[in-house]
């Protein structure tokens, strides 16, 4: 089949502040330019699996304005193409600001919207998921994928999906983090995914469910369409999630069901499954001494030695100036550690 895909275009979002890896991620280097999966930061590795399916003149990335220098020299994209939010305000409000770019350069575009820091092998798969989920766009729903779940996890949102056609299906619900009871019943159920926070739409009709759900920011994607400047008022914008905004109140949604590995990272424990675990079942970077300890994640600096003994579960994380001990089951607490530590410390 001939595809003519000259309307497509990728817009990264990268404005997340990845707090929950510290002290390896900090302020002034979020989990994004953080090389977790291999030896490129996460960044470049999500704008390198896009070639060559979409060139670099047709992906966006939106970030914090302090990060647009960082990621122009980093990345192979032409400069115009990094755009930084002068302030965060979640993902509908950075949504409708690449609408608005889109509507502007090319009405008839579609959008391929993707988090800036997953890991996602292999790039064959993904680019075919890619493909199809496309073609499905064309008949101007709003397309997602989810990942077929392999545990009862409860750090990922849920979509119910109902009967599938060539392996997509209408969406019935999207569904909060879970707890574990919950988790357990969607995985025996068999029509939960979990929510991969990937989106496929015509730039048309992501426009059309703003104009019907969120009114006010559809009234600035016009604005910043006939050329406003968005930094005048991006500020004003409702801090709240695309997932809030549409995508719950949305019927027009449809989900495809994706073979390829999924993994976003979201937590030291995260890095278990990509990375080789010594006999004892624990990750470890740097120079660490591990004695009569199993199922760790154990990272240091090279240069500085960690001696663990006894410890079960743990995370110990050394990275220049700080370190981070704790039990695995608390990592998600990481955020409310940094709460309490001095903003230069962050």
């Amino acid at each position: 089949m001939n595809r003519d895909f000259s309307h497509l275009y990728a817009v990264i979002m990268a404005g997340g502040r990845g707090e929950r890896f510290w002290p390896v991620g900090r302020r002034n280097r979020p989990k994004q330019f953080l090389p977790l999966s291999s030896d490129r930061p996460l960044i470049e590795e999500t704008v390198l699996r896009l070639f060559p399916l979409i060139p670099p003149e047709r992906i966006l990335v939106i970030t914090n304005q302090e990060f647009v220098e960082q990621s122009r020299e980093l990345l192979p994209l032409p400069a115009e193409n990094i755009i930084g939010e002068p302030t965060g305000r979640n993902t509908a409000p950075c949504i409708a600001l690449a609408t608005a770019l889109l509507k502007q350069r090319d009405p008839q575009s579609t959008m391929v919207l993707l988090p800036a820091d997953h890991v996602i092998s292999p790039v064959k798969k993904f680019q075919q998921a890619i493909v199809k989920a496309v073609e499905i766009a064309q008949t101007n729903c709003l397309v997602t994928l989810g990942i077929i779940p392999h545990k009862p996890s409860t750090g990922y949102g849920y979509i119910h999906a109902g009967e599938f056609e060539a392996d997509f299906a209408e969406v019935q619900e999207f569904r909060e983090k879970p707890d574990r009871k919950t988790a357990e019943q969607f995985l025996r159920d068999g029509n939960y995914l979990w929510n991969s926070g990937i989106f496929i739409w015509r730039t048309d009709a992501i426009e059309k469910e703003f104009q019907q759900h969120t009114p006010a920011l559809a009234e600035k994607i016009t604005n910043w369409a006939n050329g406003a400047d968005f930094n005048k008022d991006f500020a004003a914008c409702e801090n709240i999630s695309i997932d809030y905004a549409i995508m719950e109140k949305t019927k027009n949604v449809k989900v495809g069901k994706v073979d390829f590995c999924w993994n976003d990272i979201g937590s030291w424990s995260s890095l278990r499954s990509l990375y080789p675990l010594d006999e004892n079942g624990n990750v470890i970077k740097g120079d660490v001494i591990a004695l009569d300890s199993g199922d760790n994640v154990l990272i240091g600096d090279a240069g500085i030695t960690l001696g663990v003994i006894g410890m079960h579960g743990i995370a110990l994380i050394q990275s220049g100036d700080a370190v981070l001990v704790c039990p695995l089951s608390e990592e998600q607490r990481v955020k409310e550690l940094l709460a309490q530590n001095p903003p230069e410390k962050r």
